[in-house]
C-alpha cells in the first residue's frame, strides 16, 4: 500500500521524539506549523512532495528556529541571529537524520540552510530530507 506524505511527518516526528533533542530546545517538536507568535526554539516539520513509484520517494523540511538575540553594537540595540545556539541544535538534529535505514523507510539529509524570519524575529535552520517509503 502507497505511504503519504502524513505517514512520512510521523515518522520524522517519532526520529526527533526517539531523540534528546526536545531536552535541548526551549519549544516543542510540532508538524506543519508553529504557533503564532512563538518566541521558544522550536522545531517544524513539513512536506514536499511524496511520489507514487513503487519505492515512493519523499521530500520534507525540518526546520528549527533560534529566536533571535539582541546585541548592542555601536550604541544601537538590533536583533542578530543566535549563531550559537542553532550551531548547538543543528549539531544535535543532523545525526537524527543521517543515514536511517528501517523496515518502511530510510532517509537522509540532502542539504541545510539557514533562514532569516524577520516577521517573527528568528532564524531557522532547514534540513531537507529525502524519504523513500517501501510498499
Amino acid at each position: 500500500m502507497k505511504k503519504t506524505v502524513l505517514e512520512g511527518k510521523q515518522w520524522i516526528l517519532e526520529l526527533l521524539l526517539q531523540s534528546p533533542i526536545k531536552s535541548l530546545i526551549t519549544g516543542n517538536i510540532y508538524k506543519d506549523k508553529r504557533p503564532s507568535g512563538s518566541t521558544k526554539e522550536d522545531i517544524v516539520i513539513n512536506s514536499i512532495s511524496m511520489d507514487g513509484s513503487f519505492l515512493q520517494d519523499g521530500v520534507f523540511n525540518v526546520n528549527c528556529y533560534v529566536p533571535m538575540q539582541s546585541v548592542s553594537m555601536n550604541g544601537i540595540t538590533q536583533d542578530m541571529p543566535n549563531n550559537n545556539r542553532m550551531l548547538e541544535i543543528s549539531k544535535a538534529v543532523y545525526p537524527i537524520f543521517e543515514n536511517i535505514f528501517r523496515p518502511q523507510f530510510n532517509l537522509t539529509v540532502v542539504n541545510h540552510n539557514t533562514f532569516e524570519e524577520e516577521d517573527e524575529k528568528a532564524n531557522y535552520i532547514n534540513f531537507r530530507i529525502n524519504l523513500k517509503a517501501y510498499n
